[in-house]
């Protein structure tokens, strides 16, 4: 699976094409296609159901077993604000009680944990650039968090909150440190004033 995988991504990055790719297209060419490479059928709707219906509306897919939905991917065209998206990706997310949700354009994919508390930035815990990072990074983390088998047994989830807990500590750290930083610097004006 992850020879096949990395082929994809070394494809996708040399396949400059796609950032002319409409919303459609990037689910056939792009999104489709790596879901097969991770374990998926994309012909069985009990595993990638399109067009998922939450509340009236609808979320691109959810990866589904036993019934059951396990992750939401919502699709959006290349240069389209995936912020914009964010909020209504999570709601939907948070009334099926899904704990992995995907926001991509193919290119720019953006993984949250969205049960978590604070602000979407903060249930963000990565991010993917198919033109920037190298292909088999990026492989290593599709297979982390989105193959069938990582999905079904659970590991995506720990290895999501792997990496979300580590950056929540660095997040703890860096503030930390700015406030340490900042109390330090107005204690020394504080003493040159007096």
């Amino acid at each position: 699976m992850e020879e096949e995988l990395l082929e994809l991504i070394k494809e996708i990055q040399s396949n400059r094409r796609m950032v002319s790719f409409d919303e459609a297209a990037t689910k056939q060419a792009v999104i489709l296609r790596l879901l097969a490479r991770l374990g998926w059928s994309p012909f069985n709707i009990d595993e990638i159901h399109p067009e998922y219906s939450v509340g009236g509306k609808k979320v691109d897919y959810t990866l589904r077993y036993k019934n059951y939905n396990k992750v939401f991917v919502e699709v959006k065209k290349v240069g389209e604000d995936l912020e914009k998206h964010q909020e209504q990706l999570l709601n939907y997310s948070f009334q099926e009680g899904v704990k992995l949700a995907i926001l991509t354009n193919g290119i720019t994919w953006w993984f949250y944990l969205p049960l978590h508390e604070g602000s979407w930035e903060q249930r963000k815990f990565y991010t993917i650039v198919v033109y920037d990072q190298e292909a088999e990074e990026i492989t290593q983390k599709f297979v982390d968090f989105l193959s069938k088998e990582n999905v079904i047994s659970g590991k995506s989830i720990e290895n999501a909150e792997k990496i979300y807990t580590g950056k929540q500590k660095e997040n703890l750290i860096k503030n930390t440190i700015s406030k340490r930083y900042y109390m330090l610097k107005m204690a020394r004006i504080w003493n040159r004033c007096l």
